[in-house]
């Protein structure tokens, strides 16, 4: 009975070890890397990537993102309650969170904030994504859009807007001038609850058309009233505002707009296009090196180089 004890002892200990092996490989595994992320949708055929932003690290990237709009932080003229702070940011296991919440005795009722990447990247066309998670209440307002690097306005791309009273539905609009008169076109798409988890949203800008995706798949489309001219990303979430309202007693406080990533691609150029530019450089160094040769040639008939 006592030998029978001392191996059940050792059994249990070694089931033990076993245990704590197991729970505790992932867990340094996962501390050693840094978390992947998911490939962008729908892009590897005709785009590269030109600029991205993963959010891996612990301060927000002051080489792309501005915090404020070029005019200033305050947006009151269209009925938005918050200033957007610089600091109303937390970056954490490879998120951005945007935080609002009510202001400790500032100039607004609220603070929230603005991720701009006017000083830093404005192309002309290109496909430009974000994934990211919405804030649930009455009168948050996130959104992903673009604007022209003038500041002059119209146009404007909203990538997706959404209200935090409603966060199944998602809009998806261009704007435009038609004349002077402000114009646009959207349209909204039901669909999951997008502030219970992280959903990609998407534009194709070219010349002739905007094309929206929501996870991967084409939701609207516009022809004929693509912008021209660059164009900067913004994402920000407002609070309050003519559309959305002023939060109410439901709305909870701090409320966050977590992001994964934002990544904009350019489009590719075709094969030929490819192989033409490559044949053409070829054919530029050549002719730059026989000009070369024969005036080396000539300076040492001359009894130059030396």
């Amino acid at each position: 009975m006592q030998r029978l004890r001392h191996g059940s002892a050792w059994l249990i200990l070694g089931s033990l070890l076993l245990v704590v092996t197991l729970v505790m490989t992932p867990m340094a595994d996962a501390a050693g890397k840094k978390r992947d992320k998911p490939g962008a949708q729908n892009a590897a055929s005709g785009w590269q990537l030109v600029f991205k932003d993963d959010f891996d690290e612990r301060a927000l990237d002051a080489r792309k993102w501005a915090t404020a709009f070029p005019w200033g932080r305050d947006r009151s003229s269209v009925g938005e309650l918050q200033y957007y702070a610089p600091d109303a940011f937390r970056l954490k296991n490879g998120h951005l969170s945007i935080v609002a919440r009510p202001s400790q005795g500032g100039s607004h009722a609220y603070d929230s904030g603005l991720i701009s990447s006017h000083d830093s990247f404005a192309p002309e066309y290109g496909r430009f994504e974000i994934r990211c998670k919405i804030p649930q209440g009455k009168g948050l307002w996130p959104a992903f859009w673009l604007l022209p690097l003038d500041t002059s306005w119209p146009p404007e791309i909203d990538v997706f807007e959404a209200l935090g009273d409603d966060p199944e539905t998602v809009h998806l609009t261009a704007h435009w001038s038609d004349g002077g008169v402000h114009r646009q076109k959207g349209s909204e798409f039901t669909g999951p609850d997008f502030s219970e988890d992280f959903h990609t949203f998407a534009v194709e800008w070219t010349p002739e058309t905007l094309t929206w995706f929501v996870d991967g798949v084409k939701r609207h489309e516009v022809s004929g009233r693509s912008p021209s001219g660059p164009m900067y990303l913004l994402a920000n979430l407002a609070v309050g505002g003519d559309w959305p309202g002023a939060p109410d007693a439901s709305t909870r406080f701090p409320a966050s707009f977590d992001i994964d990533y934002i990544r904009a691609y350019a489009p590719s150029p075709a094969p030929e296009a490819g192989a033409k530019a490559k044949n053409d450089k070829k054919k530029k160094a050549n002719r730059k090196n026989r000009k070369q040769k024969r005036r080396r040639a000539g300076l040492v008939k001359a009894g130059g180089l030396g």
